[in-house]
């Protein structure tokens, strides 16, 4: 059967892949706590998401391809739901492979039986969820080619129903009837394994016989235990017994499963690989319909983004958010969500965000990121509209939480810039939230320019938030620079006029410097309006009581 993928377009292969080489962004906006799965499987949660953020992809082929995939499960609940039904099952698979390699050689096949038991239970589902789904993405058209001719083939027909009838066989084992011959002293002189049982043997208890009130004898009467199970399982001898029953059973088996063997193994080899590989695939794409199910349920738009070329460096989105603020917010505060725009143009592919303390500065810059991670994962994204252009990589710079041995905090910031600007590529996508504020803003001021003009010479698009309204003032300056390839632009986090709300708005504007100073000496009745009212209330207070 040839390779078959739900997440890369037929004939694209690992040397075509265009993955992200640096994912430490991944956690750092939060990704790990966003994408859940709606279905609990044998792969540990850390693991899970470290595989997610390897199937970053920077090919917009490969996007557009799970795009699609994700907006037909989206439309299609009920193949959603056979895709979280059939995952444990594929999980249990994955799990059988790998205890066959440490079980006997007939156990092991009866373990490949009971894989095709499974395998054959989720062809099944499959087949019969395509009836009822409208599909349109090459993928999952692709998908159900494969089943319709697995499922209508003889070979899987005639090896369903011999595995189900060789399972009922070694599922109706209960017990089997040990024969000893014993020589003139009573000493064991031979023993094995008389006959193979469908029912369990019963207790030669007394206080059992009384309980069940049976009194008859029918060969399935114990007279007393030849293991005394039950009072100490890590016994020599349970071990030894149990050793020589297995051992038996597999002769008795070997018989049967023999001629079944070279079957069973050349059709899993052949037939099955394509549905396990699937599994690690269903996840992201399972993870996919969660998150965008799970913001809609809160009132917040998830939207299928346009994917063009990378050479356009385009990003354009229309009532973008925050999801993680989303979440926290839940419904009952969903209305207090504030969405904004955001394009990247001629005009400015680097902005410097600015603003008041706690104006949503940070919330955007995140947002930003986390809107390209997911759609190069081929997610939904949280906007109305977005047009979006693969990068080949995500650099972010966030405040640093403690000093570096031997450089201190300015020089771990400084040394990490330096990473940053000496990996990215005009392709790039850098975001840079309140960098530099552990040290002077002069010493900032300078040290930062000089990042952003390295920046605009490489051609990155990016985002510098930062409290240096200084260098927001100094955009035009910087512009002038020979070396730039790109425009720098400022972005400004919006107070209300007449007043010391913050709205959370980002306005594409000329900053007014003052204004953040005015807005935080309103907030704390420190300007010389507030002290002057301040101190003729006071006046007239004490002339009051006199």
């Amino acid at each position: 059967m040839s390779i078959f993928s739900l997440l890369y377009p037929a004939g694209y292969t690992k040397i075509q892949e265009h993955s992200l080489s640096d994912r430490t962004f991944y956690a750092k906006l939060g990704l790990d706590r966003l994408i859940r799965i709606p279905v609990k499987g044998t792969m540990p949660w850390i693991d899970q998401q470290e595989q997610f953020a390897k199937l970053l992809t920077s090919d917009a082929d490969v996007i557009q391809y799970r795009l699609d995939v994700v907006e037909d499960l989206i439309n299609n609940s009920q193949l959603c739901a056979v895709f979280t039904e059939i995952l444990p099952q594929i999980e249990t698979i994955v799990q059988l492979r790998a205890d066959k390699t440490r079980a006997s050689d007939v156990t092991s096949c009866l373990y490949s039986i009971s894989e095709i038991e499974l395998y054959t239970n989720c062809v099944d589902l499959l087949y019969q969820a395509i009836s009822d789904a409208a599909v349109t993405s090459s993928g999952l058209k692709a998908l159900f080619q494969i089943i319709r001719d697995v499922h209508t083939s003889s070979e899987y027909q005639s090896l369903k129903e011999n595995s189900l009838q060789l399972m009922e066989q070694t599922r109706s084992i209960r017990s089997v009837t040990i024969g000893v011959n014993l020589n003139a002293q009573l000493h064991v002189v031979e023993a094995g394994v008389v006959a193979v049982n469908s029912e369990y043997f019963r207790s030669g208890d007394i206080i059992d016989r009384i309980l069940r009130l049976d009194r008859t004898d029918d060969g399935f009467r114990c007279l007393t235990p030849l293991v005394p199970y039950g009072r100490n399982r890590a016994d020599q001898r349970d071990t030894a017994f149990n050793s020589a029953i297995n051992n038996a059973l597999d002769i008795i088996f070997s018989s049967a499963v023999r001629s079944w063997r070279p079957v069973i193994r050349r059709y899993l080899a052949q037939n099955t690989d394509y549905l396990v590989k699937l599994a690690g695939e269903l996840r992201l794409l399972l993870g996919a319909v969660e998150l965008t199910k799970r913001m809609r349920a809160l009132g917040m738009p998830m939207c299928k983004p346009q994917v063009c070329p990378s050479q356009d460096k385009a990003l354009k989105i229309r009532s973008f958010y925050n999801p993680h603020i989303a979440v926290s917010l839940g419904t009952d505060r969903a209305v207090e969500m504030v969405f904004n725009d955001l394009e990247f143009d001629s005009e400015g592919m680097i902005y410097v965000l600015t603003g008041a303390n706690q104006g949503g500065k940070t919330a955007v810059t995140y947002a930003v990121g986390i809107i390209q991670a997911l759609f190069q994962l081929g997610f939904y994204v949280p906007a109305r509209s977005a047009k979006l252009s693969p990068v080949d990589n995500i650099f972010v710079h966030f405040p640093s939480t403690g000093d570096a041995i031997g450089k201190g905090r300015l020089g771990e910031e400084c040394d990490h810039l330096r990473q940053i600007v000496a990996s990215a590529s005009e392709f790039s996508m850098v975001l840079l939230d309140e960098a530099l504020s552990s040290t002077s803003a002069v010493e900032a001021g300078f040290i930062a320019g000089e990042v952003l003009l390295g920046l605009s010479s490489i051609g990155v698009r990016g985002i510098f938030s930062t409290h240096l309204h200084d260098l927001a003032q100094r955009v035009d300056e910087l512009n002038q620079h020979q070396a730039n390839k790109v425009k720098i632009d400022n972005l400004v986090a919006e107070v209300e006029s007449e007043s010391t709300k913050r709205t959370f708005k980002i306005n594409r504007v000329k900053p007014d410097g003052l204004s953040y100073a005015r807005s935080i000496a309103q907030q704390y009745g420190i300007t010389l309006e507030q002290i002057l009212q301040t101190r003729r209330q006071q006046r007239f207070s004490r002339d009051s009581v006199g």
